[in-house]
């Protein structure tokens, strides 16, 4: 079933939760890449399908503010869940990497806010 109403606090709740977390994860990532060998200046060797991860915890906690995103907003949840396109096979270096992974979903969340905005909902 369709969702017809907006529970803009909701979703203002969730957006907030979403780039605090974005934040803490990426702080908590560079504290973790750097203690590879190579440090943050490290090339990883996998970039291709899943995301490489560096911190569980925060990725874990993303999903279910994802999740709970899109039961709110089905109509986004192609953005909401979209992979970013770091995904490509590039080594990237890890500091790169952990900036364009994160990025992309500050990105995303700019993108639902503007969204909203151009439906009269300002958040």
């Amino acid at each position: 079933m369709r969702k017809t109403v907006i529970d803009q606090q909701k979703i203002e709740t969730l957006l907030n939760q979403w780039t605090l977390l974005l934040n803490v994860g990426k702080t908590k990532a560079i504290a973790k890449a750097g203690r590879h060998a190579g440090g943050l200046m490290g090339r990883i060797n996998r970039t291709t399908g899943n995301p490489l991860i560096f911190d569980f915890g925060t990725y874990d906690q993303q999903k279910r503010i994802q999740s709970a995103l899109c039961i709110e907003l089905p109509q986004l949840s192609d953005l909401i869940n979209q992979k970013p396109d770091i995904m490509d096979g590039y080594r990237w270096k890890r500091q790169d990497y952990i900036d364009l992974y994160f990025n992309h979903f500050h990105n995303s969340i700019y993108r639902i806010k503007r969204w909203l905005e151009s439906k009269g909902i300002n958040i």
